[in-house]
Order: structure tokens, then sequence, then C-alpha cells
């Protein structure tokens, strides 16, 4: 359905191209060229429009160890209803903790948070 309204456009555009170039006009391009993003994404690995400090994020892995460590894991139902807002949690995490991997303290702490994931999604 697609290639087929893409091959009427281009045949109702065709003979407009055709007559401009008989005029002596260049044909007018049928799109833009898009500028290289490579170049743009190579300048700056990480982006985040979202600013937490260190402290921020040394907070929040604490919370969030805490909260799923001390759950009873060996209910089924707990789980069944915490765990979509945990996984949630995590990948928010994920992206906030970025900035400060480099630091030993919230790297390790990090490390810490993703084995217990690692465990948790094993147990169950």
């Amino acid at each position: 359905m697609a290639l087929r309204a893409a091959r009427t456009l281009l045949r109702a555009s065709a003979p407009r191209i055709a007559t401009g170039a008989a005029r002596g006009l260049a044909p007018a391009p049928l799109w833009r060229a898009q500028p290289a993003m490579a170049a743009v994404a190579a300048t700056r690995s990480y982006i985040s429009v979202v600013k937490y400090t260190r402290d921020d994020v040394l907070e929040k892995l604490d919370a969030y160890r805490a909260e799923v460590f001390s759950t009873n894991w060996a209910d089924y139902l707990n789980l069944v209803y915490n765990g979509p807002f945990w996984e949630c949690e995590f990948e928010k995490l994920t992206g906030i903790v970025q900035p400060y991997l480099h630091e030993p303290e919230v790297g390790e702490k990090w490390a810490e948070v993703q084995e217990l994931m690692d465990v948790l999604y094993q147990c169950e």
C-alpha cells in the first residue's frame, strides 16, 4: 500500500521535473540531504536532561537496594506485584548513575545493585 502511494507520488512529480529540465532549470530534489549525525554524536557520549548530584544518586541506590533486599523473596505474590515497579526503577537508576560510574564508591554500589537484581532474577 505504501509502495503504491510512493509510486503514484513519483509518477505525479516526474512530468514536472522533466518539464523543468527541458526549460533549462535544474530539477528540484525530492528530499533534502541530512547533515551527518556521527560527528555530533562523537563529541559527547552521554546526555541527560535530569540532573542528580552524586549524593542524590548514592541515596537512591541505597534506598533501592534496601527495598529490594529487605523484601520477602519467597512470597511469589509480593514479587509479582512489586517486580515491575522495581524493574522500572532499575531502568531509571541505570540512567542516572551513568555520569558517576567512574567514581569508586558509586561504582561499587552500582555493582552491588546489579548483582542483587541478577540474584533476584535467578530466584524467580
